[in-house]
């Protein structure tokens, strides 16, 4: 993104979602016709105790087996790579490639790791062993959690074990435009436009978009305004309109970038989400939204209809770490009457 994520203190001793326990149960059924079968209760409760005592006792096998595994030494293969307090949580240090870590277990996506003293979490793709290097696939990253954002603990924790399962890159997938996205849209290759034809153009689709997701449509077009420069920047062809980071629909497209650390700008390669059209852009940014962070900002909006009050509430829990965020997003809608597109 183009303005400058300054970290403040709460969010550097800082920085996925959908929170949920994992429970395992067995359920027994014997299915059965003709005459009633007679069932020796103690006969029956004495097995399943020797069962589910067999079950505890394999858990703790691999539970230690898995323990056996560290603690073992790695290096860092990421430049300005994150140690978060938990998997997918506030980031409290930032480590570059050839710093050696020392794993002392896992979780999910994350390796529990110690660097330099610091105790966290560091994502698995960028730490190297002796025995599995370093793939440097950029993750999904889910929530906010790329651009300052964190997960509370528990979904942090529950993100990352579904991360693992499902495979933390997801394959690219094509598909065609959706019927939004036709005509001038659909064959809009990217660049700056005039004023009046780029709210022409992405405006039904920001409208299209609140009618599925409550998410006000001069927001995302004021949003889009700011993050490209009018259409001058959409990360190439990745038609990438809000700058958002991480694996998309289409992949990842991975450029140099500028980003802005308590006070200091540091440059590095990072992936940015890939599009297959305008409208995946823009739907994409309206699933952001609508995640735990950004919750009551848009279920305020939905009683007040005041997309004024509805950018602040966004800044305030989170989105942008530019103080002047909210204001420059107001002034565009005020300027240009982005609340024509809002229903």
């Amino acid at each position: 993104m183009k303005s400058c994520k300054v970290l403040s203190a709460s969010l550097l001793a800082i920085a996925l979602s959908a929170g949920f326990s994992l429970t395992a149960a067995e359920e027994v059924q014997n299915s059965f016709s003709g005459n009633a079968v007679e069932v020796n209760a103690t006969t029956s409760t004495t097995s399943t105790t020797t069962q589910s005592e067999e079950g505890v006792k394999d858990k703790e096998d691999k539970k230690e087996d898995t323990k056996g595994e560290f603690p073992i030494e790695g290096t860092v293969q990421g430049d300005s790579l994150r140690l978060r307090s938990w998997p997918w949580g506030p980031v409290i240090g930032m480590y570059n490639t050839g710093m050696p870590v020392t794993i002392t277990g896992e979780s999910g996506e994350f390796y529990e790791v110690t660097i330099n003293g610091q105790s966290g979490f560091m994502h698995k793709n960028y730490v190297s062993t002796a025995k599995k290097a370093a793939s440097r696939i950029t993750p999904y990253y889910p929530g906010n959690t790329y651009s300052g954002g964190y997960l509370p603990k528990s979904e942090g924790i529950a993100q990352s074990e579904t991360g693992a399962k499902a495979g933390s890159t997801p394959t690219a997938t094509k598909t065609t435009p959706s019927a939004a996205e036709s005509g001038a849209l659909a064959d809009y290759p990217g660049g700056k436009l005039p004023t009046d034809k780029f709210i022409a153009l992405f405006g039904p689709v920001a409208r299209e978009s609140m009618k599925e997701t409550g998410v006000p449509a001069s927001v995302t077009l004021a949003q889009a305004i700011l993050e490209t420069g009018w259409g001058q920047s959409s990360i190439g062809d990745a038609k990438n309109l809000f700058g958002i980071k991480g694996t998309g629909p289409a992949g990842t497209t991975r450029v140099s970038t500028q980003e802005c650390y308590n006070g200091q700008f540091v440059t590095i390669q990072d992936g940015f989400r890939r599009y297959n059209s305008w409208q995946e852009s823009i739907d994409d940014h309206a699933k952001l939204l609508q995640n735990s962070r950004y919750g009551g900002a848009l279920n305020r909006y939905k009683q007040n209809k005041n997309a004024d009050e509805y950018a602040r509430g966004i800044h305030q829990a989170g989105y942008a770490t530019d103080p002047n965020y909210a204001n420059k997003l107001i002034s565009l809608m005020k300027s240009y009457n982005l609340y024509q597109w809002d229903i």
